[in-house]
């Protein structure tokens, strides 16, 4: 039996054996190396999703609370609107009723008399001379503000 491998010494097949193992040694110290990575990025990969699904899941929240919110402002800005108008209604009335009466020829009870003197009459009110002058701009409110409604 001719072999073409040529023999090796003792020394040195006790070298190659050595060599060897080293290298078994350092493939599976490698692989045991790669396994951990492998499970750590699993693990890292696992823990990703699951924050990624709780995020998906609380941008929904986020956007619906959104949607609520912008609902809720077309509501505030509708009744703004309403109020708004309401408002003009109502002064368009006073200066109106202004304009019938002319309250501001009597004095006020808030002016100061002369030497803050009492007058001898007492207070006058702005409205004295027109008894029926507040009833008539309360009927007037009041009945703008019931026409508002029913329109």
């Amino acid at each position: 039996m001719d072999t073409s491998r040529r023999q090796l010494t003792p020394a040195q097949r006790s070298a190659k054996i050595e060599r060897d193992r080293r290298r078994r040694r350092e493939r599976n110290m490698e692989f045991e190396r790669l396994q951990k990575a492998e499970t750590e990025l699993q693990a890292l990969t696992a823990a990703q999703r699951n924050e990624n699904s709780c995020l998906r899941h609380r941008n929904e929240r986020l956007n619906d609370m959104v949607s609520i919110l912008e609902n809720i402002i077309q509501q505030l800005r509708e009744q703004n609107r309403e109020l708004q108008q309401k408002n003009l209604g109502l002064e368009q009335t006073m200066k109106l009723a202004d304009s019938w009466f002319p309250f501001d020829i009597c004095q006020s009870p808030n002016e100061e008399v002369s030497n803050n003197q009492p007058t001898p009459e007492g207070p006058r009110s702005s409205q004295s001379g027109i008894p029926d002058a507040e009833r008539i701009s309360d009927l007037l409110i009041d009945q703008h503000t019931s026409d508002a409604k029913h329109a």
